[in-house]
């Protein structure tokens, strides 16, 4: 599983991205992404997950903020990204 960092912007966006497709490649019976400690992003986070998401189509992501989700609904990517809401 891949735990997203606190925090997803601009300026670290590749990187994170980088750091989930081989984190993902490692392990790809455990297609997971954990949002639990992700608590400061933008917009810049949903394109972070839909190239993991075009990656592994099979992917998961579980403990998702929810201001993550309603970002998601917001651009119309609810659908395409398969987010699970962590309880708050």
């Amino acid at each position: 599983m891949f735990v997203l960092p606190t925090s997803i912007h601009h300026q670290n966006a590749l990187s994170i991205r980088q750091e989930g497709l081989a984190a993902l490649e490692k392990s790809p019976d455990n297609l997971l992404i954990s949002g639990e400690k992700l608590n400061a992003f933008d917009s810049t986070a949903l394109s972070v997950l839909m190239a993991l998401v075009r990656a592994y189509p099979s992917l998961k992501i579980v403990e998702a903020p929810k201001k993550l989700v309603s970002l998601s609904k917001v651009y119309g990517l609810d659908a395409v990204l398969p987010l699970v809401t962590r309880v708050e």
